[in-house]
């Protein structure tokens, strides 16, 4: 089922992109959204991840992606990160990554910022381990 879920991600996202007209390049999104979903199910192993994607009044695509994974084991190197997988890929494709707390008090939210117009229209290839 783990594999599958990044998948689903994939398609709901470019189906409610396309619902929210959102400006900005959705193949970008599409694959941010496809990463940083592929990255909590990989790190959380069992439980619920929930996906929320809005469009501010500013035509700025937010993106949370909710894990009842708690603390922030390795998550500031992540972060940090330039090892050409995950967080870094979401950088490189113009999303602004921060997390905090869950608001349920449990787990944590990631949360990608994209403006439109500001990331590359180029994707950076990232070669399987």
């Amino acid at each position: 089922m783990e594999s599958c879920v990044p998948r689903l991600a994939r398609l709901h996202a470019r189906t409610r992109l396309g619902m929210m007209g959102w400006s900005g390049t959705q193949e970008a999104a599409v694959r941010v959204i496809t990463e940083i979903v592929r990255n909590a199910v990989h790190h959380v192993g069992r439980g619920m991840v929930t996906l929320t994607m809005h469009v501010d009044e500013d035509d700025v695509l937010l993106l949370d992606v909710t894990d009842p994974r708690p603390g922030r084991d390795g998550l500031d190197e992540a972060l940090a990160g330039s090892d050409g997988t995950g967080l870094w890929l979401v950088r490189q494709l113009g999303g602004e990554v921060a997390w905090f707390p869950a608001e349920s008090g449990s787990g944590k939210t990631i949360r990608v910022r994209m403006q439109p117009g500001e990331h590359s229209p180029t994707f950076p290839t990232v070669e399987a381990p």
